[in-house]
């Protein structure tokens, strides 16, 4: 369920991109709402990916040593 979630926020940051560049540009093509949906999604997946090492990095660390 949670690969699920990760992927419906990639997809919604392509599509807010998306918007963002429709309604920057209304006379945008495809091409270019193509590459602001491309950034949008890539954007979300290093954002996920920061969120992800930073909830790592504050975990306690256990020894290995009894």
């Amino acid at each position: 369920m949670s690969g699920l979630l990760d992927e419906l926020g990639k997809i919604a940051g392509a599509v807010i991109a998306e918007q963002g560049v429709d309604k920057l540009d209304p006379d945008a093509g495809f091409l270019e709402k193509a590459a602001g949906a491309f950034a949008g999604f890539e954007a979300a997946k290093i954002g996920e990916n920061k969120l992800e090492n930073h909830d790592e990095d504050e975990q306690p660390q256990q020894d290995d040593q009894q």
